[in-house]
């Protein structure tokens, strides 16, 4: 499959027209945030920037700095790192994002188990420092393998460490040149430029392309569609990739193929500030898929200090909604229970500030719960394999039916 057309498209081209902008205009689905600068964000909250490559290098070497002085000085060197935890985390109303507080954690040589994590600290920082003096980009699992005795495991070694080495220097991950998988996908209505290639998205078959996850890389975006549609899971992605739904509906499509990625977040993010798009999703009728919903819009607990370069707040909830079973006329053997454990996922979320503040995630919830039913978005194929793309999506576009 290639990745790079040989003409460039012009925008706008021809296009079928639904009556998507005129709901937009009524709801004013589109409007932006109040909060539409940085510095608009409210006091008490962890400052992030853009850094150059000059400026991270400068940052990484004060702290080394610190190390040293406070090492020959005291014998004890610290490391002061911006918690990350849940309880340092804000959730802010207006513009309606998860962002990272102002508390800070201590990372001391002060015994046998801390030293091991305070050296890993600095082994990250070290690595950190060689991929942007060589103007390069290293994957998370490339990290990890530059010192696999010190980290011992990716998940719970490392990428955390990544994670804390960016909050330290208050700037986004993009910024460190430390990349995750390219799993997320896009396919439909937006042409772009990739390090000089241009990459148009309605020339890439059944299968979409894959989003590079160097987002720095990505320039010169341009689109003719209405709407920007995100979707939980690769295989629904497919058959709408398969339909060609971007050709029926003008729209971009989207996936992070479950928990989307730092690439996949900002490439969305992008596309709708810098194209001026609605976005709007379809997940799983569960607790987890309107989890992966709320990370879109607001931004995860864990990447709360990047909530800022990461969230759409101006995402909507399309389906397929606990509501939608009975609506749509799910039969009840495609319906599954849920278990205890979703039951409490669910309750738990139903109590979060972010979802008290949207009423009608809550009474969705409530519905959830009170029947104790979930359901995938390939559930839907029981009223045939094409009614997800013929009448179910097509329904809820044209009637406006997000919340």
């Amino acid at each position: 499959m290639s990745s790079k057309s040989s003409t460039k498209r012009k925008y706008p081209r021809e296009v079928p027209k639904t009556k998507l902008k005129e709901i937009l205009k009524e709801r004013e689905l589109s409007k932006k945030s109040k909060r539409t600068e940085l510095d608009d964000l409210p006091d008490g909250i962890h400052e992030i920037r853009d850094l150059t490559p000059e400026e991270g290098i400068e940052r990484i070497e004060g702290i080394f700095r610190r190390v040293f002085y406070d090492t020959i000085n005291t014998g004890t060197p610290i490391l002061n790192i911006p918690s990350r935890s849940s309880s340092n985390v804000i959730y802010d109303e207006e513009s309606d994002l998860l962002l990272l507080g102002q508390n800070y954690l201590e990372r001391k040589w002060d015994d046998i188990s801390a030293v091991k994590k305070f050296t890993a600290q600095l082994r990250v920082l070290e690595i950190i420092h060689r991929l942007l003096s060589e103007n390069v980009h290293g994957s998370k699992r490339e990290v990890f393998y530059m010192d696999v005795d010190l980290f011992e495991d990716q998940n719970r070694g490392s990428d955390p460490l990544i994670e804390d080495a960016a909050v330290m220097l208050g700037t986004y991950r993009k910024n460190i040149h430390v990349t995750a998988n390219d799993r997320g996908l896009v396919v439909g209505r937006v042409q772009y430029t990739d390090n000089g290639d241009v990459i148009d998205c309605t020339r890439q078959g059944s299968s979409g392309k894959n989003i590079n996850p160097m987002q720095d890389h990505i320039t010169d975006l341009q689109s003719d569609a209405e709407f920007i549609l995100v979707v939980e899971k690769q295989a629904a992605f497919l058959r709408l990739a398969e339909d060609k739904f971007y050709e029926k509906y003008p729209c971009v499509i989207l996936t992070g193929s479950g928990q989307p990625n730092v690439a996949t977040r900002i490439f969305l993010r992008r596309m709708s500030q810098e194209l001026s798009l609605p976005v709007l999703a379809v997940m799983d009728s569960d607790p987890y898929g309107l989890d992966i919903l709320r990370v879109y819009g607001l931004g995860s607990k864990a990447l709360s200090y990047e909530s800022y370069e990461l969230a759409t707040p101006n995402i909507r909830w399309l389906g397929v909604r606990p509501s939608d079973l009975d609506k749509y006329n799910l039969p009840q053997n495609t319906r599954l229970k849920m278990s205890p454990a979703d039951l409490a996922r669910a309750k738990l979320m139903i109590e979060e500030k972010f979802v008290k503040n949207k009423p009608d995630w809550v009474k969705e919830l409530k519905i959830m719960i009170n029947r104790k039913e979930k359901a995938e978005i390939q559930a839907l194929a029981s009223r045939g394999i094409k009614f997800f793309t013929d009448e179910y999506l097509p329904t809820k576009i044209e009637t406006g039916d997000w919340v």
